[in-house]
């Protein structure tokens, strides 16, 4: 029995998802959750990037740019999750259609997140001594969340950085206020609980 890709999968759930998205457009003669489609596509982002770069033999300099945009769009993937606040009961379509839309799109970007995420922390793990990679990973978890956090709340995108004054004064600016120390650390441990967990899926299959 031929067992289809990782990428593959991803994509036939893609496929679904949008194809429910079309379904809604049609039905309800509206564009309540065309919104889903742009973000999936900037969840995506990261994820070519990561497999882009972990075909290279080596990173040399002229990647760093690469690996700078991958970090910078990487907090798109998780950020659908947040997309489940816009649920409520709308017309033309149950709220179980509705919800069964919007987790499609966000568990698409939670499994390419993680699949990104595990892709660049190998690459990682291959330059730096294990102490520093023990370190610098609970930051890049903390990133992602601040993120996550500036994009959800103060409505930043990932290409506000050709303005990184302004974006570097809000960011400073809440840094220490209850309400973004309380999401990113929670939003931070929530993720790493995942990324884990999935990786001991993984390995678990492997050794079985």
């Amino acid at each position: 029995m031929i067992k289809p890709t990782f990428k593959q999968l991803v994509y036939s759930f893609t496929l679904f998802s949008v194809t429910l998205l079309t379904y809604r457009i049609f039905k309800s003669d509206g564009l309540s959750y065309i919104f889903l489609a742009w973000n999936l596509f900037l969840a995506l982002i990261p994820w070519w990037l990561s497999n882009y770069l972990k075909q290279k033999e080596s990173l040399q300099l002229k990647h760093l740019p690469l690996l700078g945009i991958w970090l910078l769009f990487i907090p798109n993937s998780p950020y659908i999750l947040t997309d489940l606040f816009h649920l409520k009961p709308r017309p033309y379509l149950p709220l179980w259609f509705d919800l069964v839309l919007v987790l499609s799109f966000a568990l698409i970007g939670m499994i390419v997140f993680l699949k990104s995420l595990k892709d660049m922390l190998t690459i990682l793990k291959a330059y730096v001594s294990p102490m520093l990679f023990t370190l610098v990973t609970p930051v890049i978890f903390w990133l992602i969340s601040f993120g996550l956090y500036l994009g959800r709340y103060l409505r930043f995108n990932s290409w506000d950085i050709v303005h990184p004054f302004r974006l570097a004064k809000a960011s400073f600016g809440i840094l220490l206020e209850k309400d973004t120390i309380g999401f990113t650390l929670i939003f931070s441990v929530f993720m790493w609980f995942l990324y884990y967990i999935t990786m001991c899926m993984n390995q678990n299959e492997k050794a079985s």
